[in-house]
């Protein structure tokens, strides 16, 4: 990704639609960390069925480099058989939440930050300085990763203001009581996160403001309500995939910041759409320029 915009920044074109560039390659890399290589397809149940399967068939020895198919059917195995605990139905379902929740949750934190960045230059320095110090010209390792500080509250601020998944869902398993008022078992329960991180009573006066310093000392950046802060959800479902995600943000973030300069594109319209992610309606294009 990042030598194709090189190629087209020296050809004169610095306009990038950053959300279909970063959507695609997170595509990519949760593929290869989930199913080490997958094509998606009309028939993708098949595919994955026929990926399962040659897998539970292999004798490749693959201690050392496991991915997470690998560790779901370690975990299925009950005195060396599969099934007992995992339907491969049941599995091939793990893995769709896999891909699909994956890679468009993390590409579009990530096309967020980078739209976030290019109106506040200066934490976007920030961040560059931060990874010149912990990195430096070494590869990224991901041992060294815990160091960025400062991406972490970004990162968190980000998620605050455009939660990735704008709403959480649960059910109630029986009856709940409220003081006078009553959830009937069996109610879905929509939780708007969207309005939950925007709202000045948990926040304060400046809730609308990039403001990552909020996370500084408070994993709940500030907020008077425990559960006021939920990009990841809550409790015994919440995401699975959130160090997976962590991780590969900052990796990603570390390699473009290292390499180019973002500013905000004229013909970018502001309009953040709900649908089952939180993602711009017009795409979000930026004026990338190498340092």
């Amino acid at each position: 990704m990042m030598d194709r915009w090189t190629t087209r920044i020296n050809s004169g074109n610095l306009e990038i639609d950053i959300e279909r560039e970063i959507v695609a390659t997170a595509g990519e890399i949760i593929a290869r960390t989930s199913f080490e290589n997958m094509k998606l397809g009309k028939e993708i149940d098949k595919l994955l069925l026929c990926f399962i399967e040659s897998r539970k068939e292999s004798k490749v020895e693959r201690k050392g480099r496991e991915d997470l198919l690998d560790l779901l059917l370690h975990e299925n195995q009950v005195d060396g058989k599969y099934g007992k605990k995992l339907s491969t139905k049941e599995l091939v379902d793990e893995c769709k939440t896999f891909f699909f929740a994956g890679h468009e949750t993390t590409a579009l934190a990530i096309s967020w930050t980078l739209m976030l960045l290019a109106i506040h230059e200066d934490w976007q320095n920030q961040l560059r300085d931060e990874i010149r110090e912990v990195v430096g010209d070494q590869e990224v390792d991901i041992n060294v990763l815990g160091g960025l500080k400062k991406m972490k509250w970004v990162m968190n601020e980000v998620l605050r203001l455009y939660p990735t998944a704008p709403n959480v869902q649960r059910q109630a398993r029986e009856d709940i009581k409220f003081d006078n008022l009553t959830i009937p078992n069996g109610t879905n329960i929509w939780i708007d996160v969207v309005a939950m991180h925007h709202d000045p009573l948990l926040w304060g006066e400046n809730v609308n403001e990039f403001r990552p310093e909020r996370f500084m000392d408070d994993v709940n950046g500030g907020c008077n309500k425990t559960l006021g802060y939920l990009p990841f959800g809550f409790g015994g479902r919440m995401c699975i995939g959130r160090n997976l995600s962590f991780m590969e943000y900052k990796i990603v973030l570390t390699l473009l910041l290292s390499r180019f300069t973002f500013k905000i594109s004229p013909t970018y319209i502001h309009s953040p759409s709900f649908m089952l992610s939180l993602r711009p309606a017009y795409g979000l294009p930026l004026i990338v320029q190498p340092l």
